[in-house]
Parts: structure tokens; sequence; C-alpha cells
């Protein structure tokens, strides 16, 4: 446990290195851009940085791109309490009595509120991820390759099935994604699939052109369709003191909703929505008064903002031990890791550890410096949601352009862009997942070498003689049997006719 605590300390003092400390403001800044547009957030925020991390060290990398995705669901509250309209999906909890509290005069309460919950459940987070690192240390000198495969095989599995409203359709477009992660050039024959001739296809498709397309152009479309401000309203002033102080009263409330939180984080496939909606259902279920929720009630702000925020240090931990992503963010992170020439696992608990604490002491001191700025520059952001859609959408538009062409530098790389926001805007309208698709051509490139290696190591006895592996196998399992065991349960017996 020292040695952990050593490098808690060093990786708060690499990150307070010049080079490092500027990189994350400048993200820090760019993520309460991306944060108080409706529509954009973290995901869409990685995906359009990715490409500046190109030839970065990796200090400065993860401290730009991981101060971006820290504190976009700091400012996604702004539009959520001000004008009823979240900028990012993880704010919708937040809508719910934060829009009233500005309705009834509170919405610098309710904004301050918000602010220090997200402050509070990363901090609460990054003291669960110091005491599980141990308890991950310890697990990690038992993973093989058939492991690490069972792994992913589960990351694919949850995220397609807590996705969305439909498991099928969460299968499914795992399915695709897995499909996606396949063209180009196979791991072991070295023979090509799904290139049908074309040159560009042999190297696989580059992810950031796929992100930017799938999450970006659907909501910009849907930004300019409007053809109006995102708002009209007034500034909110005051109540700093008042959310700080609602913070302190309801502080087991922070507690039990941040722990949640930073759970979902390591659970691949939750993320920040769900970790948003089990913190708000938390706060419904442990009041003795719940008449108040939904009518602007301090703690409808307080516990899915603090949940939302414990999720992001808790993504990492899977992350940089496993490589498998807790959410989408982190899938895109896992490309900056190949990016900057590091690979998640051992390594990453062991000889850069003080380089993994840096990264979760940048998710916590930028939400507690995008706080500050919040609370001083609220009048100024606020303006950003009047600005019509007609110039932001363009704006928005050509700098995922040039973001996408920055993969290969290649035209094909705006076809891409292109087909995947076609895909995009038809998934978003029809009901159909998203985030699936994204994890399974990220965990598909991951899974299929070290299956490769696994049954050319092992045959296949090590589906039943491997302990991790039949544990993994049953978190698989066992949730299928569950939900075929309720759905039976609850079936209607047939009745007879007199």
């Amino acid at each position: 446990m020292t040695e952990i605590l050593l490098a808690v300390g060093q990786g708060f003092l690499i990150l307070f290195m010049p080079e490092n400390f500027l990189f994350m403001l400048i993200g820090i800044v760019l993520g309460m851009f991306f944060g108080i547009i409706p529509g954009l957030g973290g995901l869409i925020g990685m995906g359009l940085l990715l490409p500046f991390a190109f030839g970065m060290e990796a200090q400065p990398a993860f401290a730009f791109l991981l101060g971006m995705f820290a504190v976009t669901t700091q400012t996604d509250t702004i539009p959520a309490v001000l004008i009823g309209v979240p900028g990012t999906s993880q704010a919708q909890a937040t809508y719910l009595d934060g829009y009233p509290m500005a309705k009834n005069g509170e919405a610098g309460r309710a904004l301050s509120a918000s602010y220090f919950a997200s402050i509070f459940g990363t901090i609460v987070s990054l003291i669960i991820f110091i005491f599980l690192l141990p308890v991950v240390k310890v697990t990690i000198d038992q993973f093989g390759s058939p492991e690490f495969f069972m792994l992913s095989v589960w990351g694919l599995v949850m995220a397609g099935s807590l996705a969305g409203t439909s498991v099928f359709r969460g299968l499914a477009v795992i399915g695709l994604g897995l499909t996606v992660s396949a063209i180009g050039f196979s791991p072991n024959a070295e023979l090509p699939r799904y290139v049908f001739d074309i040159d560009y296809l042999e190297s696989g498709l580059p992810i950031i052109p796929i992100v930017l397309g799938l999450f970006a152009i659907p909501e910009v479309i849907d930004l300019m369709i409007t053809r109006r401000s995102i708002a009209e309203g007034t500034e909110p002033r005051g109540g700093m003191v008042e959310g700080l102080t609602d913070n302190f009263r309801e502080w087991l409330l922070v507690l039990k909703t941040s722990t949640v939180g930073a759970i979902c984080g390591m659970i691949p496939g939750l993320g920040g929505t769900v970790a948003e909606w089990l913190g708000y259902g938390i706060a419904v279920n442990s009041s003795k008064d719940s008449s108040r929720f939904g009518k602007g009630d301090v703690r409808g702000v307080i516990a899915p903002e603090a949940a939302t925020a414990g999720q992001k240090p808790g993504g990492l931990l899977p992350t940089v031990a496993f490589g498998i992503p807790g959410n989408g963010g982190m899938a895109i992170l896992l490309g900056a890791f190949l990016v900057v020439g590091l690979n998640p696992g051992k390594a990453m608990l062991e000889e850069q550890l003080p380089l993994t604490f840096m990264m979760v002491w940048t998710v916590v001191i930028a939400n507690i410096i995008a706080a500050i700025l919040a609370l001083g520059l609220q009048g100024f952001l606020v303006k950003i949601c009047y600005v019509r859609a007609t110039i932001l959408g363009p704006i928005v538009l050509s700098f995922m352009a040039v973001g996408a062409v920055l993969a290969t530098r290649e035209f094909e790389d705006l076809v891409v862009f292109g087909v995947f926001g076609v895909i995009g805007y038809v998934f978003k309208h029809t009901d159909w997942p998203r985030v699936p698709l994204l994890i399974g051509i990220i965990l598909g490139k991951l899974a299929e070498p070290t299956l490769l290696i696994t049954v050319k190591r092992y045959g296949f006895d090590w589906l039943w003689d491997r302990p991790i592996v039949v544990a993994l196998e049953a978190l698989i399992i066992l949730p299928f049997l569950y939900r075929a065991y309720k759905n039976h349960k609850n079936r209607p017996k047939p009745g007879f006719e007199k």
C-alpha cells in the first residue's frame, strides 16, 4: 500500500508540471464548451481532440484529453437547469429538478449544488480507486490470454445487453461492431477481409472518423434543423454558498451515489447515463418525503451529478488495468494509448503507476478548476446557449471534418465520416444504441488476437480448467438466465374458459 500511496503523490506532482498543467487547462476550457452545447459532450470531444495527441508525450496528451473529458458534465448542467435542454445525455436526470429550481428562482443554487456534487463525486471515486488497486494488482498476475479474451467477451456482452432499451438490438449492434473491426488483414493468416481490393481498407477503418460520424453528425444535424438559438431566458446569479451547504447537509447521499457511480464506471457498458439514473433513483428511494422530487428538490440535482462524476475515475480502472473500456469515452482513450505508445495492463499498475494516478488526478483537479471557472464565468457561458444553430452548426461541422481527415490524411476518411454519420442518424432516430457499435469495434480488435493465441496455446481446455475464465463465463451467462427466469415467472398463467 505504501508503494501505491507514493505513486498517488508522484502522480499529483507530475500533473502540476508546467507543460502537463497547461495542456490540462486547455482541455478544461474546450470541455466546458463541449458540455454546454447540447448534443456534443465528452465522447465527441474525445474524438475531435484525439488527433491532436499525435506526436505528444504521454503525460501532456492524457492531461489534455482527460482534462476535456472530465468537465463536460460540469457545464452540461447549465442548459439543463436554465432552459430544460440537457447539454449531454448525462444531465437528463439533473434536468428533472434543476429546471424546476430555475423556474422557482433558484438557478444559481442548483448550478452551485451540481458543481460541488461533481467535485465530491470524483474525490470519493479517487479514494475507491486507491483502495481497489491492491486487489486489482494481485488479480492481474493471474491473467493470461484466456482471461483477457473472456474479459473482452464480458465487456461486449455487458455493453450490448445494458445499452438501449432492447437486449436484442444491443447485441446485434455489438455484432455489427465486431464485423467492422474485422475489416483489414487477419492477425494470424495475413489474409485481407472485407477489403474489396480497396487499399484504404487494408489497415482497417480508423476510429476517429467513425466516432465523429456516429455521434457528432446526428446531433449537429438535429441542432441545425431547429434554425434558432438553443435558449432564451435570464442569467442565474448567486446561490454558491447555498449549493455548497446543500452538499454538506446531504453528505451521506453524496457518498452513496458517488460509490454507485464509481462501480458503474468499472463495469463495461454502464457509464455515465446509467450512473446518473441510478443516483437519482437512490435519492428518491432513500428519501422519507419524495413528493418534492421533480418539482425542484436540490437532492435531485446533487445525486445524479455526484454519480456521473464518480463514474469517470472508476472507468479508468478497467481501462488501464485490463484494456477494457468502461464507457465510450474510455474506448477512445484506448486509442490514445496506442497513439502515445503505451499498452494497458500490468505495466500501468507497476512501472507506469505514477502516470496512472496522474490520469486519475487530472479528472479530480479538472473538476475542481472547472467548478471555479463555471461559478466565475457563468454569465458568459450561458450566452453560448443563445448562439443561433445556423451559425454554430456549420462551425462545429467544419471542425469535425478536419478532425476526421487527420486520422490518415486521406480523402476516404471523409467518406467513412459521412457513412457513419448516416448510420448514427438512423440509429438515433430509430432507437438503436450507438455506443455498443463503438465498443464492438474497439474490443473486437483486442479480442481476436488474444483468442487466436489462446486456442493455439491451450486448445479448448481453458474454457473449463481456469478459475477466472469460469467466473467470467458465469458473469456472462447468469444475467441472461435471471432475465429468462423473471420473464417466465411474470408470464400470465393460461386460464380456462367456462
